[in-house]
């Protein structure tokens, strides 16, 4: 039992006051022998008995009734099973608004049953209760009551996908660092397979763990486009999501005008498929790939862009060696670079400080280290070669292909500006200064795996038709789905292109064994109706003040009676 007005239990010391007034009152009258009224005393013996009991009744029944009085005006709380009141509890509401809230499931969208769950969980807080907010954008919000309600009214699906595990790790890890008797967080979220996948939250004792469960029935089926990326004149497109068991038809726009369509067979079985796109003039080019609309539209459309442009014109330099060699032959078969001598490839040009870019690896005689970084200082490079490095893998964000790719021989890379494209052990590897691209090993397998592995020959296609001319190339990112060009001057140098992360397809939502792997076996998966009635449960009190004031007037109505009929 708790009280909210514990201070006034202070007024329990006035329980004390029938009793002085009873002492107090109590008196032993003389002794007097008179003869005549002897005969009186057994009376007399009675009647004293029958006093001190009505005296004893009527002090017991005040000392209660300012008993009842006194704790009625401390507003005791004491557990109950539902309603009532509850303790000052830490809470932390994450409402997931990631892109699959906004899937229409019986004819509503799933964040409007999320939103209605989550303004219950805050409107039954109290001024005592410390109360947050999590949202799929991963901010924390605090704040009163209506503000929270406010947040809460106005949120919409979100592009951002919420990782579930690490959320309800972290809103633990802070309600459990309040001082408070009750620690709750509730989970209002779709709860999606995929985004139990992986990792388990580390849940404190003592915090309570509600998650909602989704409504039952069969998942909603649905499809996504994944990616849709440009490669030799057309563009493949992945489908993902639920599996619905039938092909997805993809349609493929250029603009408004539809360029072709195909039927991707269903998620799950490596749906993808290939159009070819019409041969346009050089520039840049942007599309987008469409499904035909479902329970989930926010992942119907994907947009791609790719860059028409002549073949860059290549020759390979001195020294170059036969794995660059090779690359360009294969490159020459696929028309992706011609003969010429805008971009050369090999070792330092002899005596040669302008004209073309270079593409420049470092000599495979040491003795002649310093002629080459003589000739990189005659053309303007500030970068230069200087000590043997250590071994280790390739680390590359511009150029994924040559990721993890292992380097045994290498020199560093020395020098300021420019752009570092790839790393070993930290250090500078691939290096684009001006129109000159510096590499600290040469491209042979005794100085890195890379020219064995599968990637060496689009490595090579994106060094001279894109690193070495400073083109930044089409990258991807989560987001909206959009196409933004990057701008160097008055040249169009690349493109990012924004959508929705693949995962959020797949509406299959995770089974109690998942929820339970992910948040704990303490966590609890609960109906509408049994979340109501489980939150704040373990704070739960009903104020016992207004029995006690009942109790209290019994027993000023019983001590009346009792003064009165006993007089």
């Amino acid at each position: 039992m708790s009280f909210l007005h514990p201070l006034a239990l202070l007024g329990l010391a006035a329980a004390a006051i029938p009793a002085l007034l009873h002492l107090l009152q109590r008196r032993t009258p003389p002794e007097l022998e008179f003869p005549p009224l002897r005969y009186l005393s057994e009376a007399e013996r009675q009647s004293a008995r029958r006093l001190k009991l009505r005296h004893l009744l009527l002090l017991l029944l005040r000392t209660a009734l300012i008993v009842m009085i006194v704790l009625a005006a401390a507003r005791p709380l004491v557990p109950v099973q539902s309603g009532g009141a509850h303790e000052p509890t830490a809470l932390v509401v994450i409402l997931d608004n990631s892109p699959s809230s906004g899937a229409v499931v019986d004819g509503h969208p799933v964040l409007d049953r999320l939103r209605a769950a989550a303004r219950g969980s805050i409107a039954h807080t109290s001024g005592a209760d410390r109360v947050w907010l999590l949202l799929a954008d991963g901010v924390v919000r605090g704040g009163g009551q209506e503000a929270l309600l406010a947040s809460i009214d106005s949120v919409t699906p979100d592009w951002r996908r919420l990782d579930l595990t690490q959320s309800v790790d972290r809103a633990a890890r802070l309600v459990h660092a309040e001082p408070l008797p009750g620690r709750e967080v509730h989970v209002l979220s779709d709860l999606q397979r995929t985004a139990l996948a992986t990792g388990r939250a580390e849940v404190p004792r003592g915090v309570r763990i509600l998650a909602l469960a989704p409504v039952r029935g069969r998942p909603a089926a649905n499809r996504g486009i994944a990616s849709a990326t440009v490669a030799e004149g057309a563009v493949i497109v992945a489908v993902a999501g639920s599996d619905s068991g039938e092909p997805a038809p993809v349609t493929v726009r250029i603009g408004t005008r539809e360029v072709g369509r195909a039927l991707a067979s269903a998620p799950g079985e490596g749906a993808a498929v290939s159009v070819t796109l019409p041969v346009q003039r050089t520039g840049w080019w942007a599309g987008e790939a469409v499904l035909e609309p479902d329970e989930l539209r926010a992942d119907d459309r994907r947009p791609f862009v790719w860059q028409v442009a002549p073949p860059a014109r290549v020759s390979a330099g001195p020294g170059a060696g036969p794995f660059i060699g090779t690359a360009l032959s294969v490159l020459r078969d696929a028309r992706r670079v011609q003969e010429g001598r805008d971009v050369i490839v090999g070792d330092v040009p002899a005596g040669s400080t302008g004209g073309g870019r270079w593409v420049v690896q470092p000599p495979a005689d040491p003795a002649l280290l310093g002629q080459a970084n003589r000739a990189l200082t005659a053309r303007g490079v500030s970068w230069r070669w200087g000590l043997a490095g250590t071994p280790g893998p390739l680390v590359s964000r511009a150029l994924e292909q040559i990721g993890g790719t292992q380097v045994t021989r290498r020199y560093r890379v020395e020098g300021t500006g420019g752009d570092v494209l790839a790393t070993v052990n930290g250090e500078p590897w691939l290096v684009r200064a001006g129109d000159v691209v510096l590499l600290g090993s040469r491209l042979d397998t005794a100085w890195t795996a890379l020219p064995a592995a599968p990637g060496f020959v689009p490595f090579v296609d994106a060094l001279v038709n894109r690193v070495v001319t400073g083109a930044a190339g089409v990258g991807t990112a989560a987001g909206t789905p959009r196409v933004e060009f990057q701008v160097r001057g008055s040249d169009t140098v690349g493109a990012t292109v924004f959508g929705l992360d693949p995962r959020e397809s797949d509406l299959t939502p995770a089974t109690p064994a998942l929820v339970a792997a992910a948040f704990g076996p303490t966590a609890l998966m609960l109906n509408d109706a049994r979340f109501a009635a489980e939150r704040f449960a373990g704070t739960r009190r009903a104020d016992a003040s207004a029995l006690l004031l009942a109790l209290a007037l019994l027993l000023a109505a019983t001590e009346l009676g009792v003064a009165t009929l006993t007089r």
